[in-house]
Formats: structure tokens, sequence, C-alpha cells
């Protein structure tokens, strides 16, 4: 089966990828904006609006709706934590080696 060629976005990508500093803002930019979907999409998941969730969590509707936000840069622990409590999680912080770590001699 023959390869498939890559598109030039992909091509572009992986050029940017190389910069260390690219790199490590694309995976902040990407950890945001996974935290902020997990909460979304388990808050929709659970039938609960904005609105019920910031009242077991002590908040408002507009800050639940920013941490929903991709672009919100406050995520606290102990917020974090409270809102998957209200949402019947569990928070799992977790820190995973980056492939391209070389071992020591």
């Amino acid at each position: 089966m023959a390869k498939r060629k890559k598109t030039n976005y992909e091509v572009y990508f992986e050029k940017q990828m190389k910069d260390p500093e690219f790199k490590r803002l694309y995976g902040e930019e990407e950890a945001k904006f996974s935290v902020s979907q997990k909460i979304k999409h388990l808050r929709e998941k659970l039938g609960m609006t904005q609105q019920q969730l910031a009242k077991l969590t002590h908040t408002s509707q507009a800050a639940i709706a920013r941490i929903e936000s991709a672009d919100y840069e406050g995520h606290s622990l102990s917020k974090l934590y409270e809102i998957s409590e209200a949402l019947g999680a569990k928070l799992v912080i977790d820190f995973i080696p980056a492939r391209n770590i070389k071992k020591s001699a």
C-alpha cells in the first residue's frame, strides 16, 4: 500500500515542532484545550448546565464559561479538584516523559 503524501500543513507543522519554543508553547495550548474540553464534555454528558456546575462549585456561570474556554490560563488545582468532585470524577495529574528525552549515560 502506498504511503499517503503529507499535506502542506503537515509538513509545515513538523518543521515548526522542531523549534523548541514553538513546541513548548504548542504543548501549553494543547494542555489548556484538553482540560477545558474534558470539563465541558463531562458536564454536558451529565446533562448539567454551566449554571448548575457553578452552583455546585460556589462560583458563577461566567467563571465556568471561562474555565471551559481553551484560552483560559487560570486553572488552579483546588478549583479543578472542586469541579471534578462536582462532576463525580477523579482528578488525575500525571507527568509523562517526553519521547525525545535522551537517557543519561
